[in-house]
């Protein structure tokens, strides 16, 4: 592996500008560079993202998602990653108990692999193309003006027709009903970061072949494609890159006033005000 020696990734192990097979989620994540999820964190304050490892959670539900995840993509994992609680519940003494005794492992509530098992054979067999793709495999690239290391894991990648796309778990039973998730989960940030990240490590991806694979949470299960447009692409990219640039800003401005500046940091951490209800519909502020 490339050992690099670069601004903060002073001793990163894992190589730049290749695609990266068999990573773990753990590692993939431990890398602590910029991820799709982490722009949330810029999006509240520079600050915040800088202390981002303070603000890592986890919560029984997630790992509910992961599972669907990797019963659809990684099935031949399952085995070796999960063990089933007695319990349907998670915050249980007996589920506790599991975590303590096996903590290599992700406790899930009883009769979900099964289930997911049964979506995953659903989704395999109705996406013909999931067979010839990459699944979860990790990307990361040097941003040397931010000097930032910049992350992705797509999904599902198949490098000859440039096909990117992200699985979702979703509440929608179709293209309408996830149009208007989009925006609001930042899921056009994600794909518009992915596609980039993919294309500065020298891997190139189609418009025609990007979008969203959506399974359904209520049965019966009927998986969707949603492919992503030209204009909502350069909506998910200029949010990414406004965010990107309001960090770059910030970290300028550290080495003219230092990391201690109380006035520059306290224009990051209170830069919202909050108005009254009649004055945001009055001047069409978003009150979220």
């Amino acid at each position: 592996m490339l050992e690099i020696d670069l601004g903060g990734l002073k001793g990163f192990k894992h190589p730049l500008n290749t695609m990266i097979k068999g990573l773990s989620n753990k590692e993939y994540h431990e890398a602590g560079g910029l991820s799709s999820t982490r722009f949330e964190l810029i999006k509240k304050s520079v600050r915040a993202f800088k202390k981002r490892k303070k603000f890592d959670f986890w919560k029984p539900c997630f790992d509910e998602g992961t599972l669907c995840h990797d019963c659809i993509l990684t099935p031949e994992n399952i085995d070796k990653t999960y063990i089933e609680s007695p319990t349907l519940g998670l915050d249980t003494k007996k589920a506790e108990a599991l975590r303590e005794a096996h903590p290599d492992k992700i406790v899930v509530a009883k009769g979900m692999i099964a289930h997911y098992l049964e979506i995953s054979e659903i989704v395999n067999d109705f996406v013909p193309f999931l067979k010839y793709a990459d699944k979860e495999v990790s990307f990361f690239h040097y941003h040397k003006d931010a000097d930032l290391l910049m992350q992705a894991r797509p999904d599902i990648y198949i490098r000859k027709m440039g096909l990117l796309y992200d699985l979702k778990s979703t509440k929608a039973n179709n293209k309408d009903e996830f149009e208007e998730l989009i925006e609001p989960y930042n899921y056009d940030l994600s794909l518009a970061y992915y596609t980039d990240v993919l294309n500065l490590c020298g891997y190139k991806t189609s418009l025609k072949y990007m979008g969203w694979l959506c399974v359904p949470k209520s049965a019966p299960y009927i998986p969707f494609l949603v492919r992503i447009s030209e204009e909502l692409l350069e909506k998910g990219r200029s949010k990414y890159q406004e965010l990107l640039t309001r960090y770059m800003d910030y970290i300028e401005a550290e080495k003219d006033c230092g990391e201690e500046d109380l006035e520059l940091i306290y224009s990051d951490i209170a830069k919202d005000e909050a108005h009254s209800y009649e004055y945001r519909k009055e001047n069409y502020i978003n009150a979220a």
